[in-house]
């Protein structure tokens, strides 16, 4: 392939109104006019490599500069990378995502998102080939300042997210000789300060667990708060995945809702196809659980049916033998767990909440249903935040559920529909913070790490590390005077010892 060098220029035939390029007579006189171009003929045996059958270039002060523009763009070529022309980011996109037919149906979501709403508006325009970092740090400058006028504001998350998502499809254009660096690599992101993760305790488990004790779920809820399992995994728990006798569960599919649609598909990475080892408690309440299931069954015959659902490639997958079902068979909705879950979790020493308001001065309160004897102290709540106490002397009841409740003394405070009465009510939380006391659980009670990762189902410990840095703070204290206590010393100060200048004790 030889390079073929020109000046031309702009200059058009007064009669013909056409550009004269090359054969203008002003580029024979004025080495100042014109700029500089250069051409390659693109063998035929490399064309469908390369993608053109010529490639070109202008635009050039100097016959040099052109000349070495077109040798980079010959290097490229002989190495392997194609000539992408004018493609645009927003072209590119669009090509990069379509061929990518094994993504799971939440990550497709989340690239359809960053792409339609945030990439190709901001960058869809550049060339490919002419991306580079001072875009992406003007787009995320962008992303920022237009928080000004959004109703839903655009933080650290959302740019790390929209950034990861071109990140990845440019990785794949490097790959596939499309360009020969990734301009997303050294980008400075936005500080990300995420909030530490505060779940329940082990004592707010075993409370919200023995509350759960007589509910069809609760062995469900068992498996997640204990053994760490993700909502969808315990949702797709099969029958033959469990071995009763070593007492472990397999988990090879999961049940999940991705932008409402409810699929069935492997567990997200080769970690989540795990098996966990499970407590003869818990052993205990699957088969409790499994006995009643099977009167369920029973009771139903032919009818009872576990249903059908997309699966991750979108064809239908006919399931069978699930763990956890509605009572005529059917698969859980996920988003029917987790409301199911504070259903329960609310009721954890709760006494009842208001149906009406009541101001200063008021000697009694209207409630609704009452989940114990209401006679007695009780500290009010209002959004799960505790706000004073009143005292019930007697209750008296209305139509329905609900009832009168006559307080010692007139109240202080004005309360609104909806505050409750009761005492130590669990703070919210989502069904996956289980997942999260699991893991705190087994990390305060010294299971190592790699352990907890294992259970848990993460890629790696250093996920599990990162997400649970805060949890480790007491073993990292304990290591410590581990390793004090391990060196031996004829001298050792306290910290109430008084140290002197001058090396007097």
């Amino acid at each position: 392939m030889q390079i073929t060098t020109e000046r031309r220029c702009g200059c058009r035939d007064p009669e013909s109104g056409k550009q004269l390029g090359g054969r203008c007579p002003k580029l024979k006189g004025k080495k100042a006019h014109g700029k500089w171009t250069w051409r390659i003929d693109v063998p035929d045996e490399l064309v469908a490599l390369v993608g053109r059958t010529g490639l070109r270039g202008s635009g050039f002060a100097t016959k040099t500069e052109a000349e070495k523009d077109a040798e980079d763009k010959l290097a490229n070529v002989r190495a392997g990378q194609q000539h992408v022309g004018t493609l645009t980011i927003g072209q590119y996109l669009d090509e990069w995502l379509a061929g990518k037919r094994r993504l799971r149906p939440t990550t497709r979501r989340g690239y359809e998102t960053n792409i339609r709403l945030h990439l190709k508006p901001l960058i869809g325009a550049v060339p490919l080939s002419g991306l580079r970092k001072p875009h992406l740090d003007t787009m995320i400058r962008k992303l920022e300042d237009g928080n000004a006028i959004r109703r839903r504001k655009i933080g650290p998350k959302t740019i790390a997210e929209v950034h990861g998502t071109l990140q990845t499809a440019l990785n794949d254009a490097v790959d596939n000789r499309l360009i020969s660096f990734n301009p997303c690599n050294g980008v400075e992101l936005p500080e990300n300060d995420r909030a530490e993760i505060e779940p329940w305790e082990a004592r707010d488990i075993g409370r919200f667990l023995d509350e759960a004790a007589g509910d069809r779920l609760s062995a469900m809820f068992e498996l997640i708060a204990l053994h760490g399992l993700r909502r969808g995994e315990a949702c797709g728990a099969t029958w033959d995945g469990l071995d009763d006798e070593t007492g472990v569960l397999t988990i090879r599919q999961q049940i999940t809702d991705s932008g409402g649609k409810v699929g069935v598909w492997a567990p997200k990475t080769r970690s989540g196809r795990r098996k966990v080892d499970l407590d003869a408690y818990t052993l205990g309440s699957l088969m409790a659980h499994r006995l009643a299931q099977d009167t369920e069954r029973e009771r139903l015959g032919t009818t009872w049916d576990n249903g059908t659902l997309p699966d991750q490639l979108g064809r239908p997958a006919k399931l069978d033998g699930l763990m956890f079902t509605r009572p005529d068979g059917r698969h859980l909705h996920p988003e029917y767990v987790t409301s199911h879950m504070w259903h329960i979790a609310k009721r954890v020493g709760l006494l009842c909440w208001l149906v009406r308001d009541a101001e200063p001065g008021d000697t009694a309160l209207i409630v609704g249903q009452r989940h114990t004897a209401p006679e007695g102290t009780w500290t009010i709540y209002q959004n799960r935040e505790p706000i004073g106490e009143v005292t019930v002397t007697s209750c008296t009841r209305r139509r329905g559920a609900g009832a009168v409740l006559t307080l010692d003394s007139p109240l202080l405070f004005p309360l609104r529909r909806g505050d409750e009465l009761g005492h130590d009510l669990l703070s919210r939380r989502r069904l996956h913070d289980l997942r999260h006391s699991s893991a705190s659980i087994q990390l305060a009670e010294g299971v190592d790490l790699t352990l907890v990762s294992k259970r848990l189902g993460h890629s790696s410990p250093s996920i599990t590390g990162t997400l649970y840095a805060h949890l480790l703070r007491p073993a990292g204290q304990a290591a410590a005077e581990k390793v004090a206590a391990a060196v031996p010393r004829h001298v050792r100060r306290s910290s109430d010892t008084a140290i002197t200048c001058g090396g007097g004790r």
